[in-house]
């Protein structure tokens, strides 16, 4: 929580000092819609609170967009059956692509990967560092003249430790992510 907190004060603090019209910050929610079952015979479901920071348009000018991206995480995982919950927490530094279809609409494309630390031990999993590794595709639209904007994505998300400890099988999970930003 405290690298949460501390990741949150970071962009503030950047925002406040290099805020500038092209950049975004803003907050998702991350529904798992397919879960992977655990060899234990659990699932595994992992529901994410996401802030969003980007910070850098590599394509600025152009028609469209690349955008590098800084996505802090906390997760809580919901074991089905039901067992005691569990945390994830981390940040993912990404590049995200938008076709401009219009001046307020776009589709996205993500990928992205940063490090996390899980709470939980499987058989597939050890607990503690991993990195996080996400595909995302989706629709951003800007709401009038407001500066703000909604997002719907799809999300492919694995988790594994790079092989530091075992197990390191991997969890995969699908998302559906929702959420507004506000152009700074």
């Amino acid at each position: 929580m405290r690298i949460v907190l501390f990741c949150c004060f970071l962009i503030l603090g950047h925002i406040q000092t290099f805020g500038q019209s092209w950049k975004t910050v803003g907050v998702h929610l991350g529904i798992p819609i397919v879960n992977e079952k655990l060899s234990e015979g659990r699932k595994y479901k992992p529901f994410q609170l996401l802030f969003y920071y980007n910070f850098a348009n590599l394509l600025k000018g152009k028609r469209n967009d690349l955008f590098i991206y800084l996505e802090p995480q906390l997760v809580w995982v919901h074991f089905s059956p039901k067992d005691k919950k569990e945390w994830e927490f981390g940040a993912n530094l990404g590049f995200e692509y938008r076709l401009n279809f219009s001046e307020k609409t776009a589709l996205t494309a993500a990928i992205g990967s940063g490090p996390h630390f899980i709470t939980v031990e499987t058989k597939q999993q050890a607990r503690g560092f991993i990195f996080s590794d996400n595909f995302t595709a989706g629709l951003h639209q800007k709401l009038g003249n407001s500066g703000v904007n909604l997002d719907l994505k799809c999300r492919f998300r694995h988790i594994s430790n790079a092989n530091l400890k075992k197990p390191n099988k991997g969890i995969d999970s699908w998302f559906v992510i929702a959420g507004v930003t506000k152009d700074l």
